[in-house]
């Protein structure tokens, strides 16, 4: 017996293209918000206070249409690729945050920007799928660019460095899987569970590490823009965003988030990275659009043969 799929009905690209510029704006008022309660608490109470008021929301909005339902009807497909996405997310956005404290938030952001090489080298590797040209000259920008930043960096950053890199391949890896879970279950759902189970990850974490809540109240209408801004907009708008277009399409867009980064870090923190430190950054950032942009080119050329071999 087959596992049924989610039936997402029809796509709407240009939605797609509005959900994935939305998740880019709404990510960078993320990171540089975060930014900025990070000089008050740590990372895990950060994490800690947002995504159980996320969860809380998200539940909220299951209930118009009695979409919680939609969680009992789950097959072992949506549900073990779900867990798997939601699991090192978990991981993930923890050493993100670490990541951040520890260095310029734009520069964060270039960085993250190499889960890009990831997410499309899994696909090659597990679909049995070849890089292109191009693609290969994108993934040695993104690995050049990766070690010009090492190597710029200011010797504060160090550590920041590899948290984020640590983070950004935890990143990727989980965007696959949110791809494929996107067959299986509506966006919503997925981020509903997602964010359930990353509070009850870090809840478990806090006893565990051990970890101070003080200060939080000084900064509580920023953590309030956090709770709307990662949990409950960021995760599902880009979940939309997917299910509307190509996941190629999407981290085209996504690459935009550096520069919305820079924008807001400058304006609300006065903080901007040094030249030199930049031009890795744009290294990674042009890999990354050379990766994609050839993998947009190279699936016309792959249905054609697919299609003459049956024929």
């Amino acid at each position: 017996m087959s596992n049924p799929t989610y039936q997402s009905g029809e796509t709407n690209p240009s939605l797609g293209y509005l959900f994935a510029g939305l998740s880019a704006v709404t990510g960078a008022v993320l990171i540089v918000t975060g930014k900025f309660v990070l000089y008050t608490i740590s990372p895990l109470a950060l994490n800690a206070i947002i995504f159980p008021a996320g969860a809380v929301v998200l539940g909220l909005a299951m209930i118009p249409g009695k979409r919680w339902k939609r969680i009992g009807k789950m097959d072992r497909k949506g549900w073990g690729w779900t867990m798997a996405f939601s699991l090192l997310a978990c991981v993930a956005i923890w050493a993100h945050w670490a990541g951040i404290k520890m260095m310029d938030p734009t520069l964060a952001s270039f960085l993250n920007r190499s889960e890009t090489l990831v997410t499309i080298s899994l696909g090659i590797g597990l679909l049995g799928e070849r890089f292109t040209r191009g693609e290969a000259l994108g993934g040695f920008l993104v690995l050049g660019g990766i070690v010009l930043m090492r190597f710029t960096l200011r010797a504060e950053y160090s550590t920041g460095f590899w948290v984020v890199l640590f983070s950004a391949v935890c990143f990727g890896t989980a965007e696959f899987f949110a791809k494929i879970a996107v067959r299986y279950v509506d966006p919503l759902t997925i981020a509903f569970l997602r964010t359930v189970t990353t509070s009850v990850f870090f809840w478990i974490m806090v006893p565990v590490v051990g970890t101070s809540f003080e200060g939080a109240r000084s900064v509580w209408w920023a953590l309030l823009i956090l709770v709307f801004a990662g949990p409950v907009l960021v995760r599902p708008i880009y979940l939309y965003a997917l299910k509307h277009l190509e996941v190629s399409k999407v981290a085209l867009i996504s690459q935009s988030l550096p520069v919305f980064v820079g924008i807001l870090a400058l304006v609300a923190l006065s903080q901007i990275p040094a030249p030199r430190e930049i031009a890795g950054g744009l290294f990674v950032i042009g890999g990354c659009l050379l990766i994609i942009l050839g993998r947009k080119r190279a699936k016309p050329d792959r249905t054609q043969r697919t299609q003459a071999k049956n024929t």
